[in-house]
């Protein structure tokens, strides 16, 4: 069934404009800069709340790619579908610098070639970090903001499915992502609120008083 839903998507239910949207939506580097320059307007210009919740994405997101689907992706060593298999399409934007330049030009499509038994690759597939960290992410945004948290959850959407469709993933690895993204992420703003309620008072007691919970 993984190796089916994989060919359908990437495939299957192929088009020229998806080939450009799917491209652009999983191209974590080319949205790096404006992603960076939102998380320092929050910090700066933001209220408590909206810091409190990108103090929890930061820390959440640490802890999750750096240490739980790193080390996943190590100790499975799972090989891409463009690894695995001949003729899997790998859809990329063209090299550029800043690589958000090339968000406007059409992607190349590559069609993968067969595995060479002789060459060993190593496989960080399994699971998807992509999809853990922008789950992670929008489950973050919604305990904050619930309808700002709605619309996180549509593009989160649309990068799990832009991953299998690239040819970078196969959808249990993205179904993992999303699953340990989501657990990572309730469990840490979880801790983190409960540590502001036992020791924001000692440390911060004025910021406490006001505001006696993270969200």
């Amino acid at each position: 069934m993984d190796q089916l839903l994989q060919h359908w998507i990437n495939k299957e239910a192929t088009a020229p404009w998806l080939d450009q949207l799917m491209a652009d939506i999983t191209n974590f580097s080319a949205w790096k800069p404006f992603l960076l320059a939102a998380l320092l307007l929050g910090i700066i210009f933001g209220n408590f709340r909206l810091r409190a919740m990108l103090l929890c994405l930061i820390i959440t997101f640490g802890i999750t790619d750096g240490l739980v689907v790193n080390g996943l992706k190590h100790a499975v060593g799972r090989l891409r579908p463009f690894q695995a298999q001949e003729g899997v399409r790998l859809v990329q934007l063209k090299q550029a610098s800043p690589q958000f330049l090339s968000m406007a030009s059409l992607p190349d499509v590559k069609m993968s070639k067969p595995p060479r038994p002789n060459k060993p690759v190593q496989g960080r597939s399994f699971p998807s970090s992509h999809s853990a960290n922008i789950m992670l992410s929008a489950t973050v945004i919604f305990l904050f903001y619930r309808r700002w948290g709605i619309l996180a959850f549509l593009i989160a959407a649309m990068v799990f499915y832009s991953r299998i469709y690239t040819g970078m993933h196969w959808p249990t690895d993205v179904l993992a992502g999303a699953t340990i993204g989501t657990l990572s992420a309730i469990t840490m703003v979880a801790l983190l609120n409960k540590a502001w309620q036992r020791w924001g008072k000692k440390i911060f007691p004025a910021t406490a008083e006001r505001y006696p919970v993270l969200r």
